[in-house]
């Protein structure tokens, strides 16, 4: 593909070149040839004035810009709607499609232009930013690459590459809604695009008095700017930035770096959603440097930010870097904040600083007059070195409205607090509960595993773990990647990874006599059908013994609360025993709990216990003890248990026979016998033992 590299230095505002026919289609929106054309704005402005139909402007690859004034200008028409289109590609086949020049006054203008769909994929057809538009120029105030101007609105950017290369330029950004005197440029959609390099990625600059509108930022990789991938300047009212990948792998000499930074206008709603913000940096060496993932300084009041499910990794060391944070809001007007299900990784290694100052943070908020609602956010600090503090989550100003809990917090750098509040670092939870009652009775301090550095999806043991388990938010159904998060037990942070088990929180044994009682309970419980209880007999020629169930108890289904259990082995023999759990889930799959051992320990005397119950009509229990008869005599016992009235009449045998040493349990049923008091005798070997029982009918 051939392309034209315009280089100009003398003073006008456009560039026009020889004329080239027929590399430019005008179609209807059937696709029906219209005309054909030497440049994309012949094209345009062949088009009535006030249109009634779609239309397309396709650029064939015999197109090499050169019949084309820089830059490209697309003016105003009436009748345009969501059916009546502009649409501008390049046609089926011509990949690899290049505008490009040096000018200080942008290379294509939507001038009041609306309904304009700018298409980067060739036929419309596939998921690539093919067509690129690049600003060659390095200097320039005004050096945007695409600017939307005075009105423009309703139109779509879709899957083209923008570049510019003004980074250590302060103005330009690649992609600019800029300022207007009558309309905003309003309801404008950037979606699918490569944007890369300028001063910011994309502003948004209007004015007090007349702010752009509803713009929505989605599916964009934007990366390689200066100053900011995303920034809303000024006059920026509603807007969504969702699903961005922002980024930089190369930093230019700014002490101020952004992911996404706002200045906010009265009353505006502003969603920050499923954005991957990573590996931000500069080349300052300054100590008023500051690196921000999402940040607003000043926001307008009764402003209102939903950041959801966004994952921000600064993990870079960046010099001698002041202020590193994931999040940061401060500002003394009243607005609200909702952030919730993110992620945030601080790193790196920090020289120097201001001792005791609140350097890096995950999540950082200051804020007077804010009204916070933070709820299932993992924020971990791994930050290390300097004279500074490193911070899980900073409340530097506590004096705003909150609901906080079910975060996740951790840091483990020089100088590092879990969380931080006014003026005083907690490491401990208990009392970092105490000082945030009633908020954060649920949140946690904790290290949690991530795939990478910049990419924060969960690992095990994290992916899995039940403390992990956060709680519903309405209106928030699914996660980072679009996956459907748990109605109960959803995880904190973006990733909604594995399906949060059953939390068995203790399993413990006793032995009573010759029975073993198991108790277990459980924190939260989702899907549980029950447990099997199995037994193990350990015997000294064979360690891999048979796993028996002996047992099962029903779970509660899906429950928050916690629940307690207990199962009783009973009659056993002397031997060591093993016990574990396996939780059934509803859908049949299945754990294990871990194994607890006991030993089940012979008597070492006889006994004969009262019967029970005395008196009784006309059944009653007798219980016995044998020990071990070849401690006791040598060889096996006889043992018998006989019945008699008070002349000594045998009345019955129970027991006539050999007995291992145990604990034994009779049945005595007197159906036949009057009303009196009878005797009953336990003997084996020298042992002799009587008791009284009295039968009342």
């Amino acid at each position: 593909m051939k392309t034209l590299f315009i280089t100009f230095s003398f003073f006008i505002l456009s560039i026009s070149t020889l004329s080239q026919t027929n590399s430019v289609e005008l179609k209807d929106g059937g696709g029906g040839l219209l005309s054909t054309h030497a440049s994309i704005a012949e094209a345009y402005n062949a088009i009535p004035m006030t249109i009634t139909q779609a239309y397309l402007i396709e650029i064939l690859s015999p197109y090499d810009q050169s019949s084309e004034t820089i830059p490209i200008t697309l003016g105003a028409k009436s009748g345009g709607s969501l059916t009546n289109t502009i649409t501008i590609r390049p046609t089926a086949g011509n990949t690899g499609e290049t505008i490009s020049a040096s000018s200080t006054s942008g290379i294509l203008v939507f001038n009041d232009a609306d309904f304009i769909i700018l298409d980067g994929r060739p036929g419309g057809v596939g998921n690539t930013a093919d067509l690129k538009i690049e600003n060659l120029s390095t200097t320039g105030t005004n050096s945007n690459t695409i600017s939307l101007l005075n009105g423009a609105s309703n139109n779509i950017l879709q899957y083209v590459h923008v570049v510019n290369n003004t980074q250590n330029t302060a103005g330009p950004r690649t992609i600019v809604l800029g300022t207007t005197t009558t309309t905003g440029n309003n309801d404008n959609l950037i979606t699918n695009c490569k944007i890369e390099g300028g001063r910011s990625g994309i502003g948004i600059a209007g004015s007090a008095s007349v702010p752009n509108q509803n713009t929505t930022i989605t599916n964009c990789e934007i990366f390689n700017w200066g100053y900011a991938g995303i920034w809303l300047l000024s006059g920026a009212l509603d807007v969504t930035i969702e699903s961005n990948t922002i980024y930089q792998t190369v930093g230019v000499n700014n002490t101020i770096v952004s992911g996404i930074i706002m200045s906010t206008f009265a009353g505006g709603t502003y969603n920050i959603r499923k954005n991957w913000i990573y590996d931000l940096r500069t080349t300052s060496t300054s100590t008023s440097a500051n690196i921000r993932g999402i940040y607003a300084s000043a926001p307008a009041a009764g402003t209102v930010f939903n950041v959801e499910n966004n994952m921000v990794s600064n993990a870079l060391d960046n010099i001698n870097s002041q202020t590193i944070t994931g999040i940061e809001l401060l500002g003394s007007n009243a607005y609200t904040a909702n952030i919730y299900y993110n992620t945030f990784l601080i790193g790196g290694n920090h020289s120097g600083g201001t001792v005791n100052a609140t350097t890096s943070a995950g999540i950082r908020i200051s804020a007077a007059s804010i009204t916070l609602n933070m709820k299932n956010n993992i924020s971990i600090n791994k930050r290390t070195g300097g004279n500074v503090n490193h911070i899980g989550f900073a409340l530097i100003n506590n004096t705003g409205t909150y609901d906080l809990d079910y975060n996740c917090y951790y840091a483990n750098g020089t100088n590092s607090f879990q969380a931080f509040i006014g003026t005083t670092g907690y490491n401990d939870l208990n009392i970092y509960k105490s000082a945030s009652t009633p908020n954060e009775q649920n949140t946690i301090f904790k290290d949690v595993s991530f795939a990478s550095i910049t990419d924060l999806h969960l690992v095990p043991p994290s992916d899995g773990d039940p403390e992990l388990a956060g709680t519903p938010i309405a209106g928030i159904l699914d996660d980072f990647d679009g996956n459907i998060r748990s109605t109960t037990f959803p995880y904190r942070g973006a990733d909604e990874a594995t399906i949060i088990p059953v939390e068995l929180i203790s399993f413990n044994a006793s032995v009573s006599e010759n029975s073993v009682k198991l108790n277990w309970s459980t924190a939260t419980e989702l899907n549980n059908l029950g447990f099997e209880i199995q037994r193990q007999l350990l015997e000294d020629r064979n360690l891999n013994s048979e796993w028996f169930k002996i047992g099962f108890v029903p779970g509660f289904g899906t429950t928050a609360e916690a629940k307690s259990y207990s199962f009783t082995d009973s009659k056993l023999e002397t031997g060591n025993y093993s016990y574990r759990l396996k939780q059934i889930d509803l859908d049949g799959s299945f754990v294990y709990s871990n194994t607890i051992n006991i030993k089940v320990e012979q008597p070492i005397v006889f006994a004969l216990d009262q019967n029970y119950p005395n008196p009784f009509n006309p059944i009653t229990k007798i219980k016995y003890t044998i020990p071990d008869a070849s401690k006791v005599m040598g060889e096996g016992l006889l043992v018998k248990l006989q019945v008699y009235d008070v002349l000594g009449n045998e009345i019955v045998t129970l027991v006539n026979e050999e007995k291992p040493a145990g604990k034994y349990e009779v049945i005595f049923n007197a159906a036949g016998l009057p009303s009196g008091v009878y005797l009953y005798q336990l003997k084996a070997g020298e042992f002799k033992s009587v008791r009284k029982l009295v039968l009342i009918k």
